[in-house]
């Protein structure tokens, strides 16, 4: 049998078919079920990103001025460490801050009398210079030794000393990571 006899075997002959089985109605009230369902799985993951993802916070204040301006919605990412120079999400006196971390555990913080921040003896890397001055009300001294499991932080306006030169270093389970994200939310 040569390949082209045999096609045309095949093709004559039929196969029983299935009848075509009619599709089932979904009730409404099954697809209520379902959407509801599936709105409570998609809330229920933002919820969860929001509590152990995700830091987000509305800044007042202009303390981080230029970076970050009064009322601008700011989002941190809790799963990373603070690293130098990092602008970060904080909790101190039971209210969110924001603040840059310039000390990291075991560094030497220093401010001296020219209005320079000095890192392990060194003058820290900024992208914009503000004189830094230690805070006349604190008791801290310098140079000023970041304990374990905390971070040294000044705000990036210097002129507001509510950062570490006024309550000391902040323990590193009150931050809530770096800033990934600013939102500008006033002055387009």
């Amino acid at each position: 049998m040569s390949g082209e006899s045999f096609k045309q075997n095949n093709d004559s002959v039929k196969l029983p078919q299935k009848p075509a089985q009619p599709r089932k109605k979904i009730s409404t009230n099954r697809l209520a079920v379902n959407l509801i369902v599936k709105i409570a799985a998609a809330a229920l993951t933002v919820a969860l990103a929001l509590i152990f993802v995700l830091g987000v916070n509305i800044h007042y204040g202009n303390n981080m001025h230029p970076a970050i301006n009064d009322g601008d919605l700011v989002i941190s990412l809790k799963l990373q460490r603070p690293y130098i120079n990092a602008a970060v999400l904080y909790e101190s006196g039971g209210k969110k801050c924001v603040g840059r971390v310039v000390g990291l555990p075991g560094n030497i913080v220093e401010i001296n009398s020219f209005g320079q921040l000095l890192v392990n003896g060194m003058v820290a890397a900024e992208d914009i210079y503000y004189p830094t001055y230690p805070s006349e009300q604190s008791g801290i001294e310098y140079p000023f030794k970041v304990e374990e499991g905390k971070v040294f932080i000044l705000n990036d306006y210097r002129e507001d000393v509510n950062d570490s030169r006024s309550f000391g270093s902040v323990d590193m389970k009150n931050v809530d990571g770096p800033i990934i994200f600013s939102f500008r939310r006033r002055g387009f």
